[in-house]
């Protein structure tokens, strides 16, 4: 399922909750999706859409290491 951020700030109607530009929505649990199709266009009170689709971080490439290369770094314990 996707998650929405708000793009205008809003009380929701269904639970009196009040969001700002930047929270997630919902806040907790999930959301119908006629009420996120709602929200998500101009199809509600304010005729204007309140949140849209939460963009995914774009993730950079995780550089694989050679395990031959990698030191061990632990610290050593002498021995008595």
């Amino acid at each position: 399922m996707s998650e929405y951020v708000v793009i205008k700030k809003f009380t929701d109607k269904d639970d009196k909750h009040k969001y700002a530009v930047g929270d997630r929505y919902p806040f907790r649990g999930f959301a119908k999706k006629e009420r996120l199709d709602e929200l998500s266009s101009d199809k509600n009170k304010r005729g204007e859409p309140m949140i849209k689709v939460k963009e995914a971080k774009k993730s950079e490439p995780v550089e694989e290491k050679n395990t031959s290369e990698v030191k061990e770094e632990r610290p050593r314990r002498s021995r008595r």
